[in-house]
């Protein structure tokens, strides 16, 4: 099981969480650093902070992911996805305030951020459209329901029961994410609790299960091709891990010792004949 967005201050905290995921279940989490976007860029870099860095790739046996998500309200910005500073992260959401935003997101940039999320406190700013999922769906960009709200304030079991009807109903159940976005240890759930709570929410099993499993992994993957591959082709792996048995695709002249590859590298004229 996943969880894509959980927010820790220190490491202390992290590994406080970590404990907590490890016992219910849950394999992959991705600790989440929120930032408005419009703010945040200025003369064209970006400043983040410098924790994500210090994150280690396990702890108590969670695999630990980094995520960044871009409060955006100007679709201009969005041109700025392509910044290299972005590639540290494994996850980018973008957190669309207006309509135009989303648009030009699914339509244009989808390939260079991975999740579509919004603010669960309040109500959408938008009414979603048929069209909208349609883009994302095709271009591979998962929408995300966040949990922990409703169960710190029961006053804010009316909003996410709004946004997640127009959720549903433009998606259709369909490739859905569904995270916690805790900040203590208290408010989190094991899986088969949070899709009992997505079904109360008209959130079907079978999509429940998907956005903490399949829909999940299908991310994740899609996240390393971008950020581990070129445009989703080529790699690069060093040679060392490459076995025995697929030795014959690396260059001959990669087997020469470096005295060798200095003689080969000589005209022919210059190379001494033993």
């Amino acid at each position: 099981f996943f969880d894509f967005r959980v927010n820790a201050g220190n490491h202390h905290h992290l590994e406080e969480l970590c404990k907590v995921y490890s016992k219910l279940g849950y394999k992959v989490i991705a600790v989440n650093h929120e930032i408005d976007f419009q703010a945040a860029f200025s003369k064209n870099k970006l400043n983040i902070g410098s924790y994500l860095k210090e994150i280690p790739e396990t702890i108590h046996g969670v695999k630990l992911l980094k995520r960044i998500t871009l409060n955006c309200s100007d679709a201009s910005l969005l041109r700025n996805l392509k910044h290299s500073t972005l590639l540290e992260f494994d996850i980018i959401a973008i957190c669309p305030r207006n309509e135009d935003v989303l648009s030009q997101a699914i339509r244009t940039f989808y390939n260079h951020f991975h999740l579509i999320t919004f603010d669960s406190t309040k109500i959408l700013p938008f009414r979603l459209k048929h069209s909208h999922m349609n883009f994302a769906e095709q271009n591979n960009i998962s929408i995300e329901v966040c949990y922990s709200h409703i169960i710190k304030d029961n006053s804010l079991c009316r909003v996410l029961v709004s946004n997640c009807k127009d959720i549903n109903w433009t998606s259709r159940n369909r490739n859905i994410i569904i995270s916690s976005n805790v900040d203590d240890p208290l408010y989190i759930r094991g899986p088969f609790d949070v899709i009992n709570l997505m079904a109360v929410l008209g959130i079907s099993f079978k999509s429940a299960k998907a956005g903490l499993t399949t829909n999940c992994k299908k991310l994740w993957l899609k996240a390393h091709s971008r950020k581990s591959t070129y445009n989703g082709i080529m790699s690069r792996v060093p040679t060392a891990q490459i076995d025995s048995g697929s030795s014959w695709i690396i260059p001959e002249k990669l087997h020469m010792s470096d005295d060798e590859q200095d003689c080969a590298s000589l005209p022919k004229k210059m190379k001494v004949k033993e």
